[in-house]
């Protein structure tokens, strides 16, 4: 199966195509989807996570067509 990874700042994009699409087997999940992009996983920890637009735990099963996305939280001050 097909899945958009849209990873964060700092991550391996390697295992992506040019349009950040990856192969994955099915029955993967989101924490799949951070080994792919070798994130570290006291990082991962730290990270907003969105399938298709709604947040979800590492422990979401991916489907064909999923779009994740890791998102780092934004302080200001």
């Amino acid at each position: 199966m097909r899945v958009k990874i849209i990873p964060p700042l700092g991550s391996d994009r390697s295992s992506l195509d040019e349009r950040s699409w990856a192969e994955m087997k099915e029955g993967s999940t989101v924490r799949d989807a951070l080994r792919i992009i070798k994130c570290n996983p006291l990082k991962a920890k730290l990270l907003l996570v969105c399938v298709n637009g709604e947040r979800m735990p590492l422990s979401t099963e991916l489907h064909d067509g999923d779009v994740v996305g890791f998102f780092s939280p934004v302080s200001g001050g």
